[in-house]
């Protein structure tokens, strides 16, 4: 909220001169009503509102009045003033009615309510029925009042909001006065004497309301202290021009007289002509018209209010501007921004900027702007300046965009394609003022057409047209909405011309066509020679074709010659000079032939001429006929010399059609006969397994290397047969993109890329654009070559596939199959470039030599996802096309219906009756080949699996953990099923203190029953840190979270987050002799231990090298964990033994809450070793003794006694002794 500046302006002073006269004033600006002053009562019945006005909000229950106050310090009443704004939503009445306390001796306003109130104080009551509503003044003395004055009926009959103001002088006389405006223009309503109280202490609001009116209350600005007088001199409020020579004043204020004298305008010194005013307007008018697009200042000299108040010099700054129609160039295309994700800093949203490069100043009210579609937004009115930007955005965007610049909403908006797509700007008579079609090679930098980056004009002043004055935005948020643009450069003016078409028009006419347009007399003075030596008679230009140039030929051109054509000097509309331009065509006046046709399917028919032909021609439907017929949708140059025809239905195979082409001319203007061709449909053949293989992938290009920075990936035609590529599709492991209307020759290679990278490829062979491109991984991806039906190839590549580090590292390297003979060879096939280009594409492989492939496939894994599939993966790809049910056959036997191919890797086997939980089945593979043809053999073609059944707590357990690894290896757990159950492991969550990992997340790994399990992140280091206790087929290598030295905590749990196992461990845990704990795991002494018992841990044996990975503990006790009364098991164990370095005391409690003390003596009476000191104990439990003393030194070989003393809550004792042997 604006606050009245007239009000504070006057209070701001009057303060200045008597700040111990004021004793209250509160605007609420500081949206605190503890604070300066404060205010009590119901506070919570107050809000200070968006606004900064104290507004009533009472939300409580049952309805009540409501009261406010504040304290006054200095508490006389004589020769004071009260102000205050008010404002009520509604019509007052009885009972929707507000109190104004000016005066009250007790600081609760409605202490008049209570029997016996000595309650004194004066307040204004506005609410009454009726239509007579007016202001009164009531004098209270407890529970009897007495009116002072009233005034103004009618005035509060309605809703209102107003200004009043009280005073009270040496004479006890009061006065009543309101300003509808809230400014100083107060009119007297009443007034009346009254003396009862010289002072009080507060003031404040009681609000009597309905539940509707609970929150239509309003008071700002209060105000009590000395009389408040004017002394502030009016100053302008606000202007307005009228025409172009007058200028209208709006004061704060009524003033007294002024004239001509008082105004001039600046520069020159100009006085009115005339000046005219009344109350606070005054209307300038000056002999001549104002210059347009020009700043003037108003000097406005001895200005008065009524009150004499006097303005010595005051002063407005104004722009005289007339609006002016736009022309076509006047306002440009300055900035745009097609993707903004990732988001850099700009916010997520799209924008164009536009530019006013003239002088004029122009309304957009009506306005469209559009992209590559029908529809149009129109812009609302606002005049932008010369010289200045306004930002375009959807209205989802404006909040965002407003912190950079001005922001106007098109009444819609057509999102921007982020690879290409036009923009279109169009003033309200449909003219266009400017518009552009981009793609991505605008951004120059092929990061930046990634996202995140806006397209900036780099000098917006140029006059024509140039895509190099277009790139990337180098701001460090992505763009520079509403200001000058980051690439701005003045003195760049593009590039020189190209030409892009040399031709002849006519036999003795030759035109050029330019890439941009041209300056016209540049055209015509440039000096032009033909190496044939054929004379120039004379040089055309058109006006309305600005970028090509027609020269007339002395002599006819003569067929079947080349004509080269060089330009010394020309220059093109912007002022760029190119020198020794070149260009050639051969002259032709023989007629095309048809070569060839192909089927890309059964209603595409792609044709191929003996040379290029014209497009005109080429795509006029009426130039073809069918019969029988079938309606022709489109006739497309598909290249120089090839033509796309498609029909709205099928051909039908095998049955005779006749095809007519007739009037289609070559780019010389000779029409070829017509031709009536008789056509056999045959269905276009369809690549299979391995026809097209994936050959070459440049994956990681760098700016810096020889070929064009360009991610591609080529295909081979390993087949002497054309193939139709209508239905291949290119899958990465995200994207699938089909690789459209297109075909392949026999042993052909061809480039697959993005749509931007084609022209700088094209020079290498034939690219196949795809959009949108499956952006390759760097580190690795997942390649392949599809069709509905089956998988033709596929290439799975990884960093490791370079075989050469440095050229991983270094990048510009592509990856090179080695043999295309053998395509199923994977990682052994591939290897980085050789060649002094760092790839071959389009072409053989540098790395080309013999790599034959003489072993079987393995069986490497079989998994059941549910009870009627079997998923089964090979090593390698197998032969798809001699894959058959009866080579499967599982064991116990169930049917296998039918045989599913994942990819080249993987099978699906769909079983006829259910899998049995708690079964396990072995599968084995017969007669199964590569797709070199070598077969499976009988020790790689067979493996087990079993249905996996959900885990429940207690179902698998931690059984060992490594966390202090020996030095360059590396942390493990060990988990055992202790259930009957199969259980899969994929998704499981290991946590160390400060990560965790997800295991196993796309591996299907089951532990079976009785499986110790080892879960590591380096297989190798395990095997090779412990090599004679461990079992290899046992450990697994997956991610794996880092654990703590010394103390830590790992938990596991599992993927239906049905079982957790949760285990703090420490250093403490191990054996206390130990000289180090590196290398040295805690293994479980028991799986029905618990597990956050200390004494269910032990360091692990020396014996077996400190951990047993994959194999049972060697500290496992044999017996099992009882719980029987006291017992010692076993009775004899020894030091460095495998399970039998310790032994268990098990306790079994009739009465829980008992305590116990439990000490080891030797035969002499010495005590070695407390176990326990008045320990609280629970009904079941036990103490291991690891047979060492005090100090954790071993204790000698002998017989030694385990003494446990009992205490229960009734003061009962009970000593029970047992005798353990301790052995070596």
């Amino acid at each position: 909220m604006i606050k009245n500046l007239t009000t504070l302006i006057v209070l701001f002073c009057f303060c200045l001169f008597s700040l111990n006269a004021q004793i209250v004033y509160d605007d609420f600006s500081d949206g605190d009503l503890n604070y300066s002053p404060e205010w009590n009562g119901n506070i919570e019945d107050f809000i200070i509102n968006d606004t900064f006005q104290l507004q009533l909000n009472f939300e409580d229950d049952p309805l009540r009045s409501s009261y406010i106050s504040t304290a006054i310090s200095n508490n006389s009443l004589e020769l004071k003033e009260w102000r205050f704004d008010i404002k009520l939503d509604f019509n007052p009445s009885n009972s929707n009615r507000v109190e104004i306390y000016l005066a009250s001796t007790t600081e609760n306003l409605l202490d008049y309510e209570n029997t016996g109130s000595i309650q004194e104080g004066y307040y204004l009551e506005i609410g009454e029925n009726g239509t007579e509503d007016g202001v009164s003044l009531f004098y209270r003395n407890g529970q009897t009042t007495q009116l002072i004055a009233r005034g103004g009926d009618g005035l509060f009959a309605s809703a209102f909001d107003l200004r009043v103001r009280v005073r009270r002088d040496e004479n006890a006389i009061w006065e009543i006065a309101v300003d509808p405006s809230k400014g100083e223009s107060f009119e007297v309503l009443a007034s009346g004497q009254e003396a009862s109280l010289s002072a009080a202490t507060s003031l404040g609001f009681i609000c009597y309301f309905t539940s509707s009116r609970s929150s239509s209350f309003y008071f700002d600005n209060i105000y009590f202290g000395n009389y408040v007088f004017d002394t502030i001199p009016p100053s302008i409020e606000e202007y307005k021009i009228i025409g172009n020579n007058q200028i209208e004043l709006i004061y704060n204020e009524e003033l007294s007289q002024v004239n001509n004298s008082n105004y001039s305008l600046q520069p020159d010194d100009i006085n009115p002509l005339q000046v005219e005013q009344k109350d606070d307007t005054v209307r300038i008018t000056f002999e001549n018209s104002f210059e347009n697009g020009r700043n003037y200042f108003l000097l406005a000299e001895n200005i008065s209010d009524l009150k004499g108040n006097t303005a010595e010099l005051d002063s407005l700054e104004f722009l005289y501007f007339e609006l002016e129609n736009a022309e076509p160039g006047d306002i440009i295309i300055s900035e745009f921004f097609p993707d903004p994700t990732p988001v850099l800093g700009l916010p997520d949203e799209e924008f164009v900027e536009i530019y006013n490069r003239s002088d004029k100043f122009i309304d957009l009210k009506g306005w469209k702007i559009s992209d590559d579609t029908e529809s149009e937004g129109s812009l609302p009115s606002f005049v932008l300046y010369p010289k200045e930007y306004i930002i375009l955005a959807p209205a989802s965007a404006k909040d965002g965009y407003a912190n950079f610049g001005e922001v106007l909403v098109p009444s819609s908006w057509r999102s921007l394609n982020n690879g290409g797509d036009s923009i279109e700007i169009k003033d309200s008579s449909g003219v266009i003022i400017d518009a552009l079609a981009y793609d991505r090679s605008w951004f120059q930098v092929e990061e930046k057409s990634e996202g995140g980056y806006s397209l900036e004009l780099i000098n917006p002043s140029l006059i024509c047209f140039d895509i190099k004055n277009w790139k990337g935005s180098e701001a460090d948020q992505g763009g520079t909405p509403g200001m000058v643009n980051s690439t701005y450069d003045s003195t760049f003016t593009g590039q020189p011309a190209r030409i892009v078409s040399f031709y002849s028009s006519s036999p003795i006419q030759l035109e050029i066509i330019f890439d941009k347009k041209m300056d016209m007399e540049s055209l015509v003075n440039a000096s032009y020679l033909l190496q044939s030596g054929d004379q120039i008679d004379s040089i055309i230009v058109d006006r309305q074709n600005e970028n090509s140039v027609k020269l007339n030929l002395q002599n006819k051109l003569q067929n079947d010659v080349t004509y080269t054509i060089t330009i010394e000097e020309v220059s093109d509309c912007n002022g760029n000079i190119a020198e020794d331009l070149s260009a050639s065509f051969l002259y032709d006046i023989e007629r095309p032939q048809l070569d060839s046709l192909f089927f890309l399917s059964d209603s595409i028919l792609l044709l191929t001429f003996t040379e290029p032909i014209d497009t005109l021609s080429a795509e006029n439907l009426s130039n073809y006929s069918l019969s029988p017929q079938i309606t022709l949708t489109k006739a497309q140059i598909w290249s120089k010399n090839q033509l796309l025809l498609i029909w709205e239905n099928r051909w039908i195979a095998g049955f005779p059609y006749r095809l007519t082409v007739d009037s289609i001319s070559d780019l010389s203007g000779n029409f070829m006969t017509q031709l009536k061709q008789e056509i056999i449909m045959k269905k276009p053949a369809k690549p299979t397994f391995n026809d097209l293989i994936i050959t070459e992938i440049m994956a990681n290009p760098k700016e810096d290397q020889i070929l064009p920075n360009r991610q591609f990936v080529e295909i081979y035609n390993a087949t002497d047969q054309l193939f139709s590529l209508t239905d291949v599709q290119f899958m990465d492991e995200r994207d699938t993109v089909n690789l459209g209307l297109n075909y392949i020759e026999p042993n052909e290679y061809i480039l697959i890329a993005a749509t931007s990278a084609v022209e700088d490829l094209s020079s290498y062979g034939r690219v196949i654009a795809l959009s949108p491109w499956p952006n390759l991984n760097n580190r690795g991806d997942n390649l392949q070559l599809v069709t509905d039906e089956q998988i033709i190839n596929q290439a799975f590549y990884s960093e490791s596939w370079y075989k050469e580090n440095s050229k991983y590292d270094e990048g510009g390297w592509s990856l090179e199959m080695i043999d295309t003979g053998s395509p199923c060879l994977g990682i052994s096939n591939w290897r980085a470039s050789v060649d002094e280009k760092q790839a071959t594409p389009g072409a053989e492989n540098s790395v080309m030599e013999s790599n034959t492939d003489q072993s079987g496939p393995e069986l490497a894994n079989a998994y059941a996802p549910n009870t009627k599939e079997v998923i089964v993966d090979f090593n390698e790809p197998i032969d798809i096309t001699n894959v058959r049910r009866n080579q499967f056959r599982i064991v116990p036997e169930i049917t296998i219906a039918k045989i599913e191919l994942l990819d080249l890797n993987r099978i699906k086997l769909v079983l006829q009756a259910d899998l049995k939980a708690k079964v396990s089945y072995t599968l084995v593979v017969d007669n199964l080949t590569d797709c070199e043809g070598n077969i499976i053999l009988s020790d790689q073609n067979q493996t087990s699996f079993a249905l996996a059944e959900p885990p429940v707590q207690g179902d698998v357990v931690l059984n060992e953990v490594l966390y202090d690894q020996k030095s360059g290896g590396a942390d493990f757990i060990e988990l055992l099923n202790i259930s009957d159950k199969y259980i899969n492991l994929i998704g499981w969550i290991v946590k160390g203190n400060n990560n965790e990992e997800v295991i196993f997340e796309n591996e299907n790994v089951i532990i079976s029953p009785g499986q110790f399990l080892v879960i590591t992140s380096d297989k190798a280091s395990i095997i090779k840190d412990y090599p004679t206790s461990h079992v290899a087929q046992n450990i697994y290598e997956t991610s794996f979270p880092a654990l703590s030295n010394g103390e830590g905590v790992v938990s596991i749990t599992s993927a239906n987050e049905a079982l957790t196992e949760y285990f703090e461990y420490s250093d403490d845990m191990h054996l206390p002799f130990l000289r180090t704990t590196d290398g040295v795991s805690l293994e479980r002494i028991h799986p029905d231990a618990p597990i956050d018992k200390t004494e269910s841990w032990n360091s692990a044996a020396s014996s077996v090298g400190f951990a047993t990975p994959g194999k049972e503990n060697s500290q496992r006790t044999s017996e099992d964990i009882d719980f029987g009364t006291i017992a010692a098991k076993p009775k004899t164990f020894a030091h460095d033994q495998p399970g039998r370095n310790y032994t268990i005391i098990n306790y079994q409690l009739e009465n829980v809450g008992s305590m116990a003390t439990v000490k080891i003596f030797d035969m002499k009476g010495n005590v070695i070793t407390t176990l326990a000191n008045n320990e609280t104990l629970s009904n079941t439990g036990f103490f291991r003794w690891d047979g060492v003393d005090f100090n954790g030194r071993k204790v000698r070989t002998g017989y030694y006694i385990i003494y446990f003393q009992l205490f229960d809550s009734n003061g009962n004792t009970k000593v029970v002794k047992e005798t353990v042997a301790v052995g070596f």
